[in-house]
C-alpha cells in the first residue's frame, strides 16, 4: 500500500503534490468532456481545439511541477528516506498525464470527421462515453479521500471495462461495414481502454506495493 503508507506520515510536500495531481485529473476531465462532445455530434471547432490544447498544456505543467517538487524535497530529505515515495509519485504523475493525452487523442476522431452518434451502436457508445467520464471523476475523488475500500472496488470494476474495450476492438476489426466506421470505433475503444488503464494505475497505487506499480498495464493473462 504505497501511497497509503506515506500519507500516514507528516509529509506536507506530498500533500502539495497530491493537490496538483487532483487538479491534473480535473483538467483531464475537461479535455475528455470537450473531446467526446466533439466526437458525439458537435464536430470539430476552433474553440474546442483551443480548449483541448490549452487544458492539455496545463496538465503538462502540472506534471513538471510535481517532478520539481519531488526532486527538491527528495534532495532535502535524502534518498534513503525519500526514494520510495519519489519513485511512486513519479509513476503516478505519468499516469495522470497520460489520461489527458488519450482524452486529447479522442478529439482527433472529430478532426477526422467521425460522428459516433450515427449507427446502430450509438446508444452503447454513448453509455461507455458516460461511464469513462464517471471513472475519471471517481478516480479523483478516491485518490483525494484516500478511500482504500473504494480503491479496491474501483480497480475491479474498471479492470472489467478494459476487457469490454478489447472485445469492442475485435468486433470493429471483424466488421463488414464502412472502413471509416470500423476504424473510428476501434480507435475510440482503444483510447477509452488506455484512459481506464492509467486510472487503474493511479488508483491501484493506493493498494499495491511499489514493485507492482503499473500492474494493470499488463494483459490479465500476463499478470502474476
Amino acid at each position: 500500500m504505497v501511497l497509503a503508507f506515506f500519507r500516514s506520515s507528516d509529509h506536507t510536500p506530498i500533500e502539495e503534490v497530491e493537490a496538483i495531481l487532483v487538479g491534473m485529473l480535473q483538467n483531464a476531465a475537461i479535455v475528455y468532456d470537450t473531446a467526446t462532445e466533439a466526437v458525439f455530434g458537435a464536430g470539430k471547432s476552433k474553440e474546442a481545439r483551443k480548449k483541448v490544447r490549452r487544458t492539455d498544456k496545463q496538465i503538462d505543467r502540472g506534471q513538471e511541477e510535481v517532478r520539481q517538487k519531488l526532486m527538491v524535497h527528495g534532495a532535502v530529505r535524502g534518498p534513503d528516506t525519500y526514494l520510495p515515495i519519489v519513485l511512486a509519485y513519479m509513476s503516478v504523475v505519468k499516469d495522470v498525464e497520460r489520461v489527458g493525452d488519450y482524452a486529447k487523442n479522442l478529439y482527433d476522431l472529430a478532426r477526422y470527421g467521425a460522428d459516433l452518434t450515427e449507427g446502430p451502436d450509438a446508444d452503447v457508445l454513448a453509455e461507455h462515453r458516460e461511464l469513462v467520464g464517471d471513472f475519471i471523476a471517481e478516480a479523483s475523488e478516491i485518490f483525494e479521500s484516500s478511500d482504500i475500500d473504494a480503491a479496491q472496488a474501483f480497480c475491479e470494476r474498471v479492470d472489467e471495462f478494459t476487457s469490454v474495450c478489447d472485445a469492442a476492438v475485435r468486433e470493429a476489426h471483424a466488421s463488414q461495414g464502412a472502413a471509416s466506421d470500423a476504424v473510428a470505433r476501434a480507435l475510440f475503444y482503444r483510447f477509452m481502454k488506455r484512459i481506464a488503464a492509467h486510472l487503474l494505475n493511479l488508483v491501484s497505487s493506493m493498494i499495491l506495493p511499489i514493485d507492482q506499480l503499473d500492474y494493470y498495464d499488463e494483459p490479465a493473462e500476463d499478470r502474476s
